[in-house]
This record gives C-alpha cells, structure tokens and sequence, in this order.
C-alpha cells in the first residue's frame, strides 16, 4: 500500500514539474519572440532607409553629372527637365505629381518632341515615396544669363530638391498619416529635404549664350 502511494506522489510531484516547466518555457518563448520581432523590425527599417538613400543618391549623382556636362541651358518643357547632352542627345526627367513617380529618358535635339512616359524609365521608388521634386535656375532667358555671366560675374547655378518619406514606405502608412504628409510634409520628422545646388562648366554655356 505504502508503495503504490508513493509511486502515486512521484507521479503527482513529476506533472508538476513538467506544468512548471511548460510555463517557463511559454514565458522565455513569448520574451525571444518581442525580442526577435523587434530586431526584425529595426533591421527592415534600416534597410529601408538605406534602399530609399541608395535610389535618391542615385538619381542626384546622374543629375549632378549630366547638369554639370550639359552643352547647352536645360530647359523646362512640357513639364519635363530637358537637359541637352549634346546637338543630337538630350535627357529628360519627369516626375509626375499625381503618382508621385520619377522617370527618366532620353530623345535626339532639344527641339525634339519629348518621350512619352511609358517610354522612359522609372526609377525604383516606393509608390508614393517621393513628395516633391523641383528644378531652380538662377536665370531666367539668355539676356539674363550673359548679365548674370559677364557683368555681375555671379556664378551660374542650377539647384534640384527633392522631398522624400524617408524612413518609412508610403503605402505602409495609414490613410490618416497618408493625408496629414501630403498636406504638410516639412512638419513631419519622417520627410527629409535634399537637395544639391551645380554650377556647370561654363565654357560651353557661356559661348552657347553670347551667340
């Protein structure tokens, strides 16, 4: 008798050990999951914020080249940046404010008619991800160009800025956070401003200007 209680009591004593260590288990379970979770989070928004830094470097260094090597004044055109590479080669970029996407093309004389979108290339953005992208030129005509040049002796420049969601995907966003970016975007931490101001060799614009 004392035997099958005691057989009992192990048996007993043994199912609690086994719910106790269940339980730690569960326990330190749940804490590696939060832990992982947050890892994976703060690694995919650190590799989110490199892969938009990495596009935007990209689209302000062929920018920066083809601005500072154009043979001629870039000009706006039917909404599109034409940058005239040389008498037969001419980029374009577009970036169309309704899908907040940019584009990038390429057509013959400056004169010619600009590429359609489909055409061109799309850089590889999130939907969204770009809220602005804008062009200022310190001259306005060719008159104003050879009196900036020559008589003020002021530099010529070209100066490109973007807007861009930079740390987080724009179609990850609620429609609430949506709205409020789009309305005010320099009052959100999340958007950054960037922009690059070129001066470019002058020897070719000058005399392009002075004919």
């Amino acid at each position: 008798m004392m035997s099958n209680y005691l057989n009992k009591k192990r048996k007993a004593f043994t199912m609690v050990e086994v719910i106790f260590t269940m339980g730690i288990f569960v326990l330190l379970s749940g804490s590696v999951y939060q832990i992982f979770k947050s890892f994976n989070q703060s690694f995919l928004h650190s590799q989110n914020k490199l892969d938009i830094l990495q596009t935007t470097r990209i689209i302000m260094s062929g920018l920066r080249n083809e601005l500072r090597n154009a043979a001629a004044k870039p000009e706006l055109r039917n909404g599109m940046l034409n940058i005239p590479m040389s008498a037969t080669k001419t980029m374009v970029y577009f970036y169309d404010e309704e899908t907040r996407r940019m584009y990038r093309g390429e057509k013959g004389a400056i004169d010619e008619p600009d590429p359609d979108v489909s055409e061109m290339k799309q850089f590889l953005f999130d939907d969204g991800q770009i809220l602005s992208f804008e062009y200022d030129f310190s001259y306005r005509d060719a008159n104003a160009f050879v009196e900036s040049e020559l008589t003020l002796n002021a530099q010529v420049w070209v100066k490109v800025s973007m807007k861009i969601l930079y740390s987080e995907k724009f179609n990850k966003l609620s429609e609430e956070d949506k709205a409020k970016i789009l309305e005010n975007p320099d009052d959100d931490p999340r958007v950054k401003t960037i922009f690059m101001v070129i001066t470019p060799r002058k020897v070719n614009w000058v005399l392009q200007a002075t004919q």
